[in-house]
């Protein structure tokens, strides 16, 4: 019982998180590439800031490890977190205005970088604190299980967030922009108050932090210099970059090519996450009947499907219609829960008690500039293929088109990566078999993103 309404509790402060991350991704970068008519190099620049911020949550997770505030460890870089993105929620609305007067002011852009950057914080010491405390509390057996409906409750505000603004925000509308962000700004601090609250007892007597047995640079040079952890990290970082590229472009292909209203646009969120639940409810029922599976097989297929996806995408760019371009939408969210749990699992079994919030900051500090580097290429891709090809149409299938190839390219890190060898390394680091080892090619149902 206390478990589920950890998880539940947690869960609800990332459906928050999930709300006013949907304002931004689904509504705020539509309006200023296609309504505003901001060039997109300029939108997803400053999008992508967020995720520059990462290296905080390495930073806030390490000293969460070693000092309380108040008596906790968690709780208080949680309620600051959200504090923060909450915050500078409701400066958005008019910068953007400002930017579609001024697109080229150097000033207004220097002030939407500050903006991502401060929400971007707050998001990634929000989510560092959130998964360190699940380690914290929950014993090993339970962690899998508890990260999967994490993730749901994740993916459900996405869907709730993205259904909201489709009825109250159908057209673009200057006043309408700004009621919306308020409002949701307001629901997602009432939602954060009630999750947090009460969420860790003061001084953790019960489970306290572990520490590790290496400092952080000791940690830092064994990852660096083992291969496997090297190629791991590069698949991470080669994936997340290619599925990154179109995040901040898809609505605005599904206005500029597909003649889509905002109402609808801002659905396209809604059936990626629908793909997404289907891929690891999917995935759930078929471990269920068949408890060995690789998780590489399943990050291989995860990845072909992704590149189908794309490849639809690109074909509807071309050949715009809105049906086909739908059904590319559920295929590549299909992609992603298949991607989600695989990694999750590829993850949990590589990273060691010892040294896990550490690895585990590096996985969000990798994972973030691969997010911003992804999303910043987006924009400035679609624009320079707009000039080559000529046509919007054209701009828009070609970015497609290297993203379904680029996922195809990143198999080159997945398929030499071998664990066992790992694991030895690690052995023979720390001195005793490392905990919580998942037998080779294998996982348990169930599972999450770290982020």
């Amino acid at each position: 019982m206390f478990t589920n309404r950890l998880v539940l509790k947690l869960g609800l402060v990332r459906f928050a998180t999930s709300l006013l991350v949907v304002l931004l991704v689904n509504v705020l970068n539509r309006v200023l590439i296609v309504d505003l008519l901001v060039p997109a190099t300029l939108v997803t620049f400053s999008f992508a800031f967020q995720h520059v911020m990462t290296p905080m949550g390495l930073v806030t997770g390490y000293f969460s490890d070693a000092h309380a505030l108040a008596g906790r460890h968690r709780a208080p870089y949680i309620w600051g977190g959200m504090l923060l993105s909450v915050a500078v929620m409701p400066f958005f609305p008019s910068w953007a205005q400002a930017m579609g007067a001024d697109p080229h002011n150097l000033g207004l852009l220097g002030e939407g970088v500050v903006l991502f950057s401060l929400f971007g914080i707050g998001t990634t010491v929000s989510a560092t604190a959130i998964n360190a405390l699940l380690v914290d509390r929950l014993p090993e057996a339970q962690r899998g299980s508890a990260l999967t409906l994490l993730w749901i409750l994740t993916i459900a505000g996405f869907v709730a967030g993205s259904f909201i603004i489709s009825l109250l925000f159908p057209v673009y509308d200057p006043k309408g922009l700004d009621r919306m962000f308020g409002l949701i700004t307001v629901v997602a601090v009432i939602i954060t108050l009630w999750g947090v609250w009460g969420i860790e007892p003061s001084q953790r007597a019960d489970r306290p932090p572990q520490k590790s047995q290496l400092d952080f640079w000791q940690t830092l040079r064994f990852l660096g210099g083992n291969g496997q952890s090297l190629a791991f990290f590069a698949f991470l970082l080669g994936t997340i970059f290619f599925l990154a590229i179109q995040t901040f472009i898809l609505t605005a292909f599904g206005g500029e090519v597909l003649g889509l209203p905002v109402a609808q646009t801002s659905e396209f969120g809604v059936y990626m996450s629908y793909g997404v639940l289907l891929g690891m409810v999917g995935l759930h029922i078929l471990l269920s009947r068949q408890k060995a599976l690789g998780d590489k097989a399943v990050l291989v297929v995860s990845l072909v499907i992704g590149a189908l996806a794309f490849a639809v995408l690109s074909m509807t760019s071309f050949k715009p219609n809105p049906t086909w371009g739908i059904y590319a939408l559920w295929f590549l969210g299909l992609s992603r829960g298949l991607y989600n749990v695989g990694l999750s699992h590829l993850t949990m079994s590589m990273a060691h008690p010892a040294m896990s919030g550490i690895f585990m900051g590096l996985w969000n500090l990798v994972s973030g500039l691969a997010l911003a580097a992804g999303e910043m290429t987006g924009g400035l891709l679609k624009d320079q293929m707009f000039k080559v090809s000529g046509t919007v149409q054209g701009a828009y299938g070609w970015v497609f088109l290297l993203e379904g190839v680029g996922l195809l390219a990143c198999l080159v890190f997945l398929i030499p990566l071998k664990r066992e060898k790992y694991r030895l390394k690690l052995a023979g680091l720390f001195g005793d078999e490392p905990q919580g080892i998942i037998p080779p090619g294998q996982f348990r149902p169930g599972g999450a993103p770290f982020r």
